[in-house]
């Protein structure tokens, strides 16, 4: 029990440390913290390369195929303008007088299939526009940044989520995690908007440039089938009614759904852009590539982790389920908000986090499928727990909001810690009542 306690204290600590002041990639340091581990619990070299290479195979052959078709859709409608054509008819309908809450329900969607990064540069061109006497920029751009957030911690296709998906064995159950990240979504955005709209009145920003013909407009109807059709076909697919039926199991399968809205998004692009976006294909793959790779070494840790019967050891010292699951959800809480604090990334913390309690949730009873949606959900709220200096998305939200760095502490950190609680408040209270 000492050992292994030791083993993985001494094995995140060493994560924590090669990323913060060695400045290694998280790929270099989760497969060396899983090397620290193994040594340390008295695995030859041989049985630890073993276990670390059939981890890092099996949640490539799981999550591979989705991460790449995710990161082409996102980059699809990214550069298509199909993302701005969304922003503009979402505040369309709600108005001026409504705007923060629009841009609060335009990062929500966005964020979804778009990294939170590219959102934000994209669409804080539109903030100067809109902003009036009813909203003030640093509102729009807090609402829409908190918002792009949201999702992008929460919900798959996003890297950070769909990893933990196919971590903890719940590939075959996506709708599960969407269903659960979606409904998570709702106070967080919530608190996200209050706090965004109470706390933006009183700062100011630099002046920052509107530019809102960068990218073409696009057929509004056209734009948003790519990003609700796999939404819709994953969640078809989870029908009791429709499951076994051949047609249905397959275009529900979250690879072929996501595979069918990247082929719609083809449609968005035109004129110049058809000798372009092969080359948007490449890019995208690239950035696709980076994620996989620290996700599959998130994997040969997690599986270094389970070959030492930590999950025997566990199950020794949680006898009550509800407790134990209870205790489980702020574990996975409490060490993805460490992690993010420490390295800056939000998807790095989800992929590492999950991989670090995989072997343990049968013994913490977390068994069913829900169960670890919830699971899932209260990891990504650890993961939003805080945006700070060490985060890159803190300072493309301050950069291009023109929000000073002691005003995005006071701001967009603070709204942030407040998301990450209220996640873990619901992925709580949904555990009891669910």
């Amino acid at each position: 029990m000492v050992q292994l306690a030791l083993a993985l204290l001494i094995s995140i600590l060493c994560l924590i440390g090669v990323s913060r002041y060695l400045k290694l990639h998280p790929f270099f340091g989760l497969l060396l913290s899983a090397t620290v581990f193994g040594l340390i619990m008295g695995q030859s070299g041989s049985e630890i390369l073993n276990h670390m290479q059939n981890g890092f195979g099996n949640l490539l052959q799981q999550i591979g195929f989705l991460v790449a078709i995710g990161s082409c859709l996102g980059m699809v409608m990214e550069k298509t303008g199909a993302m701005t054509t969304v922003a503009h008819k979402i505040m369309g309908a709600f108005g001026a007088s409504r705007s923060p809450f629009a841009m609060t329900l335009i990062g929500v969607l966005v964020g979804i299939p778009v990294f939170c990064d590219s959102g934000f540069i994209i669409l804080s061109r539109l903030v100067p526009a809109i902003a009036s006497a009813s909203a003030t920029p640093a509102q729009l751009s807090l609402a829409l940044a908190t918002g792009l957030y949201t999702t992008h911690t929460l919900v798959p296709p996003t890297p950070g989520p769909l990893a933990a998906a196919a971590n903890l064995g719940m590939g075959a159950n996506l709708a599960h995690v969407m269903l659960i990240g979606l409904f998570g979504t709702l106070p967080v955005a919530a608190v996200a908007f209050l706090l965004s709209k109470r706390i933006g009145l009183t700062i100011k920003v630099q002046r920052i440039e509107s530019d809102t013909n960068h990218f073409p407009e696009q057929h509004a109807g056209l734009s948003f089938l790519p990003l609700v059709v796999p939404i819709l076909l994953i969640a078809i697919g989870s029908l009791p009614a429709l499951h076994n039926v051949a047609l249905v199991k397959l275009i529900s399968n979250p690879s072929i759904a996501l595979l069918i809205g990247l082929l719609i998004s083809l449609l968005l692009i035109r004129g110049a852009q058809k000798k372009e976006w092969p080359g948007w294909m490449t890019e995208a793959l690239r950035d696709a590539g980076i994620i996989l790779l620290i996700t599959g070494a998130g994997g040969a840790f997690g599986t270094v982790i389970k070959s030492s019967g930590v999950d025997s050891v566990l199950n020794e010292l949680i006898s009550d389920t509800q407790a134990g699951g209870t205790m489980f959800l702020m574990m996975g809480w409490c060490l993805a908000a460490i992690l993010k604090t420490a390295q800056g990334s939000s998807t790095s913390a989800i992929i590492i986090t999950s991989s670090l309690l995989a072997p343990l949730t049968l013994a913490a009873g977390l068994t069913q499928p829900i169960d670890l949606a919830i699971l899932i959900l209260a990891i990504g709220g650890g993961a939003m727990t805080v945006s700070h200096a060490n985060d890159s998305y803190f300072w493309v939200v301050s950069q291009f909001s023109g929000i000073r760095e002691r005003d995005a502490y006071a701001s967009f950190t603070l709204v942030t810690l407040a998301q990450g609680v209220t996640a873990l408040i619901t992925a709580l209270a949904l555990y009891y009542i669910l």
